[in-house]
């Protein structure tokens, strides 16, 4: 004897049951703004990997360790990210569920991470070309730049950045937005 309820064999409410779909607002307060953007920006991994592997270059140009400048984007786009939702117009442009928070910090933040490694690159193969010493030595340079921190680099950069931007709208949708009430406010 089996029993079929329903609810459970329609695929639509099944969906509908999942966690993050009840409808959310922006919290209002300064203090749920600023643990979300810390903890959003306080990405795991590379916290975790601090006391194993600690930065040997602080601030050095280019050889300034990519945790603390992936720690620097993080404290920078978070509260941005946050704003930009919280002041986004209801009902076309706000994320009404948490799962839409999330999903909008994952494509915001993938966009970002490969925009930010195609500006490294093509910064990068700039300087590069111009510190041959002639005008093969230079196309050398930048092919080796472009293969490297393009070719290479974008990808990685990529999926670093979905990964963080995962964690970053778990913790905002979480932390920066509450349920609504049943008028939606």
């Amino acid at each position: 004897m089996t029993y079929h309820d329903d609810a459970s064999s329609n695929p639509s409410s099944m969906l509908d049951r999942l966690p993050g779909q009840e409808r959310v607002v922006p919290r209002r307060t300064v203090q749920s703004r600023i643990v979300a953007t810390l903890l959003a920006a306080a990405w795991p991994p590379i916290l975790l990997t601090f006391p194993i592997w600690p930065p040997h270059h602080l601030w050095a140009g280019l050889d300034t360790d990519w945790r603390l400048v992936l720690l620097a984007v993080g404290l920078i786009a978070s509260p941005i990210g946050i704003a930009r939702l919280a002041g986004a117009k209801r009902p076309n442009n706000a994320p009404w569920t948490r799962r839409a928070v999330i999903a909008r910090y994952v494509i915001y933040g993938g966009i970002l991470a490969a925009s930010l490694q195609f500006l490294m690159t093509l910064v990068l193969s700039i300087i590069a070309g111009l510190s041959g010493e002639s005008f093969v030595q230079g196309l050398g340079a930048i092919e080796a730049v472009v293969l490297v921190y393009g070719v290479i680099g974008i990808p990685l950069a990529l999926m670093v950045g979905v990964s963080y931007a995962l964690w970053g709208g778990v913790c905002v949708a979480y932390l920066a937005y509450r349920k609504a009430d049943k008028l939606g406010y």
